[in-house]
């Protein structure tokens, strides 16, 4: 079935963040000695988000207390599982397969028994129409928390993710992201108090910030890697 052309551009620029204007975090960001030359140096760089925040709400399951690459694996399997092949490429699941999914097969994609019963009761709360999730995207942000916090398995650091990287709410911060903390704090793990306090001045762009760092960093550990010489090499 093809998509129309205007359901085409919606999603895309849903996906790419299309509707951010960075100007006014550009401004903030230039008075920063840390943050000014990493603004300028990814000059135009927009978070990416998942085409429905069903998925986004599948990455912040799978990715609770685990890493990002062991999530990412097993969203993997949850997908050439549960999902559809459009050519070489496939599409999440729908909530209505997953809220029929058994757990053994849920199992089977390397979830925990804990975080299977999450993915299912989830799926089936929206496919029931319990929790109509595009709805969220015209809620405040204090509905969106309340609506979220009711679904079994969304604690407050999923609750901020979904907001941040789903909903597109830049100013949110998951404060409580281990991983984050360590990357803002570089040399050191911050604790969520001196994270949201290293961040106060971008607001409200403190989540976007956040973004910047992280990805400024892993560039920083990319470029680290690449000069290091490679094993049995000579000088």
């Amino acid at each position: 079935m093809s998509i129309p052309q205007h359901r085409l551009v919606e999603l895309a620029r849903w996906v790419t963040s299309g509707d951010l204007d960075l100007r006014r975090f550009y401004r903030i960001a230039a008075c920063h000695s840390v943050m000014g030359p990493i603004a300028k140096r990814l000059r135009g760089l927009k978070p990416l988000r998942p085409p429905s925040l069903f998925e986004m709400a599948l990455i912040a399951i799978t990715e609770q207390q685990l890493s990002l690459a062991a999530a990412f694996h097993i969203r993997t399997r949850l997908v050439k599982r549960f999902g559809r092949p459009i050519g070489d490429l496939w599409v999440s699941p729908t909530p209505d397969v997953l809220a029929k999914a058994s757990l053994r097969d849920l199992l089977s994609c390397g979830l925990s028994h804990r975080k299977a019963e999450y993915v299912r009761d989830f799926a089936r709360c929206v496919s029931q129409g319990e929790l109509a999730l595009e709805t969220l995207k015209h809620a405040t942000e204090a509905d969106v928390r309340d609506r979220l916090s009711a679904c079994r398995g969304l604690g407050p650091w999923s609750v901020q993710y979904i907001l941040l990287r789903g909903l597109g709410r830049f100013d949110c911060l998951p404060s409580d992201d281990v991983g984050l903390r360590r990357t803002i704090g570089r040399s050191r793990r911050l604790s969520p108090r001196q994270l949201e306090r290293a961040l106060s001045p971008f607001a409200p762009f403190r989540g976007l910030a956040a973004f910047y760092l992280a990805v400024d960093w892993r560039l920083q550990q990319r470029d680290s890697l690449a000069r290091q010489p490679l094993k049995g090499s000579a000088n």
